[in-house]
């Protein structure tokens, strides 16, 4: 290394010292920038750059280019073909982007009404944080609009947040996003959707008046399930750049740039992934749906779904998941996950690898059996991620463990 400031140079300052600036490298792929701080040029650049006069990184916490990247990717995945804008911020895990949205948009005697079939942790977080921090929960059937007004209505203006997941999990259900935007807008509401199942190529919530759109981006936008990460989407952009980037920063909640940059990796197979994921499923479903040992079937590409025809409208197809009861219930369930042998036992979703899980001893142990039963979740209720196998692999390993 020459260091045209330091002569002669040492041993501990060449192990020291990167030469940044000398490089004249051209990466066909986005580096890994394993950097937690940026250097400047002079200390008026510094200036400008902290205060906003000027673009630029300051400190990984903050922001990074390998999260600026998958926010940019994204923003034009949840958007393309739409007149609306929308501004995206990463995070370390979906659960993080949740908290943000939380924390920025909600105050001590707000109200959020949630739809009662969503994520596990996502119920579990409402309940710990909305007690503490004085925000009322309610959970709804976002398929009853007459009763959600009125629950709107009893609430005053309070009520600051509507919280949906369409394709719901594990359920499957799928949610009337343009009726739901019409009725936040009426009551001077946002609602925010969580778009992880249908993900952006499925699904574009902002085309519909959604205020929000999260992902945990762990699932089918990485879609290897080597790297956690989540990502916030608001239309209204000073919204995310003021109040969420700022809980961002002080809480620490940005994607770490390995996992950010796995993320970009993942992105890029996206369309031919959820293409394949889609095709199986849908495969896997109507095997299942003929099967004698099985009692029901939550797809949506499935005619016999009652909200068929809704996601016909909604989305461009149906998704990878699907969740099923066995007619043996429980004692079924419990021996398939027993008996499988290419399905793989564990709670995630959206991988290359299909996956099995069972929902009220898993990812829904969190929730009160009581709302498990009012929203569908039952004990019985086996939830599959279907991967990018051979679906008569898939079918076969299905059917020798139902035997």
């Amino acid at each position: 290394m020459k260091n045209k400031n330091t002569a002669p140079v040492s041993i501990a300052t060449i192990c020291a010292q990167d030469d940044v600036a000398a490089s004249k490298i051209k990466p066909h792929i986005q580096p890994l920038y394993a950097s937690s701080t940026y250097i400047y040029e002079s200390p008026e650049e510094a200036a400008k750059i902290f205060e906003g006069k000027e673009q630029g990184f300051i400190y990984s916490r903050w922001s990074h280019p390998n999260a600026e990247t998958v926010e940019n990717k994204i923003e034009q995945l949840e958007t393309f073909g739409l007149k609306t804008t929308a501004k995206a911020l990463m995070f370390s895990s979906g659960m993080a982007a949740l908290n943000a949205l939380f924390q920025s948009l909600l105050q001590p005697g707000d109200v959020l009404i949630a739809q009662g079939n969503i994520y596990g942790t996502s119920i579990d977080y409402f309940n710990y944080f909305g007690s503490k921090q004085g925000v009322k929960i309610i959970y709804a059937d976002f398929k009853k609009l007459p009763e959600l007004e009125q629950q709107l209505k009893a609430e005053k203006g309070k009520v600051k947040l509507l919280y949906c997941e369409t394709p719901s999990n594990p359920t499957i259900n799928c949610y009337n996003l343009k009726a739901l935007s019409a009725l936040a807008k009426k009551h001077h509401t946002k609602l925010a959707v969580d778009n992880t199942f249908a993900s952006p190529l499925l699904q574009q919530p902002f085309s519909f008046g959604v205020d929000f759109v999260l992902h945990s981006t762990t699932k089918f936008l990485n879609g290897h399930g080597n790297a956690l990460g989540g990502v916030l989407l608001g239309s209204d952009v000073s919204f995310m750049q003021e109040k969420v980037w700022k809980v961002r920063k002080l809480h620490g909640s940005i994607v770490a740039p390995f996992d950010a940059w796995l993320l970009n990796n993942g992105i890029k197979t996206l369309p031919l992934r959820i293409k394949q994921h889609c095709l199986n499923a849908q495969h896997i479903a109507e095997y299942l749906h003929k099967h004698k040992a099985v009692n029901k079937v939550n797809y949506l590409g499935l005619k016999t779904h009652e909200d068929h025809a809704l996601a016909s409208q909604q989305m461009k197809d149906f998704g990878g998941v699907l969740s099923f009861e066995l007619k043996n219930e429980i004692k079924a369930g419990r021996k398939l996950m027993k008996q499988v042998r290419l399905c793989k036992l564990t709670a995630s979703l959206g991988t290359c690898d299909t996956l099995i899980q069972h929902p009220a001893s898993m990812s829904h142990s969190f929730v009160h059996k009581k709302q498990r039963d009012a929203f569908g979740i039952t004990d019985g209720l086996v939830r599959l991620s279907v991967g990018l196998e051979d679906a008569n692999d898939i079918i076969a390993d299905l059917a020798q463990a139902l035997k």
